[in-house]
């Protein structure tokens, strides 16, 4: 099928920085394409596109081996991750039975914290959510002032705490979240959801962070951030369409939607159709 070059001329991540093993060979998929991948003691990553085995453009940024099908642009820039203050780590990437965009939604999606991290992210009766701003900079969206209670807000930190939400989408397939950081609360952790779009409807999801919590291990920051994505699976892997609508009447929102509505207009202006719902 042909792929809108807003879509295919960009960067997509295929693992993260610490688990492909140096001299072995990886299969995956990108876009609907086979492809391989690998780590070469002697010319570093690489990719290679099955069909015609043609080298494809790598990069190594954000703790993440990205790859491109087309012309991709400049990568998106995220300081924190040059931090030397921060722990670097990446939850196991999940292959997840939905399209990159449903995924990327449900990220930004702050209304569900109570109904679905019930206990760590949320709980009732505490499920209102305040306004917030919805913002295009630089032809990115941010969402600010997003503020919510949560019981657990990090590993580390006893106790619940209102925590403000920052939210990024750098990209169709890539967002960011700012999170208050419960031991040192004027700076914030930085959690990524990069998604690989393997098919239309199917993907793999890769999550680097860039944490201030310096006293638990690295295993258990990745457990408890895995925990959480764990219990978003059972939404995204049953949720229909797999596809992401982007007709504004085609699923009913409310104020606490803002980002969602703000990023289904985003990829319907730029042009976005590959992992989009199209009503017959």
């Amino acid at each position: 099928m042909k792929i809108e070059s807003v879509v295919l001329d960009q960067w997509y991540p295929v693992t993260t920085e610490n688990m492909p093993v140096a001299g072995k060979i990886y299969h995956t998929r990108l876009l609907g394409q086979p492809i391989e991948y690998g780590l070469d003691e002697k010319d570093g990553f690489y990719a290679i596109l099955l069909a015609t085995r043609e080298r494809l453009p790598v990069l190594m940024q954000h703790y993440t081996y990205w790859v491109s099908l087309g012309n991709p642009p400049d990568m998106f820039a995220i300081s924190e991750f040059q931090d030397a203050e921060r722990r670097v780590l990446a939850a196991a990437s999940v292959c997840v039975k939905a399209s990159g965009l449903r995924v990327v939604e449900n990220f930004l999606d702050i209304a569900h914290f109570p109904f679905v991290h019930e206990g760590t992210l949320g709980e009732m009766p505490y499920t209102a959510v305040k306004p917030y701003r919805v913002e295009i900079e630089n032809n990115e969206i941010y969402a600010r002032d997003c503020e919510f209670y949560q019981p657990v807000a990090a590993f580390s930190h006893e106790g619940s705490m209102n925590i403000e939400y920052i939210y990024r989408v750098c990209s169709p397939f890539s967002a960011l979240l700012y999170k208050t950081c419960p031991l040192q609360p004027a700076k914030k952790d930085v959690i990524c959801l990069f998604v690989q779009p393997c098919d239309e409807d199917r993907s793999i999801v890769h999550m680097p962070m860039a944490c201030l919590d310096d006293s638990a291990s690295l295993e258990e920051l990745r457990l408890f951030r895995q925990s959480i994505l764990g219990e978003d699976m059972a939404i995204l892997n049953n949720q229909i369409p797999r596809k992401l609508p982007l007709a504004t009447d085609f699923e009913i929102s409310t104020g606490a939607d803002a980002t969602s509505v703000a990023y289904r207009r985003w990829l319907s202006e730029k042009g976005v159709c590959y992992g989009a719902f199209q009503n017959p």
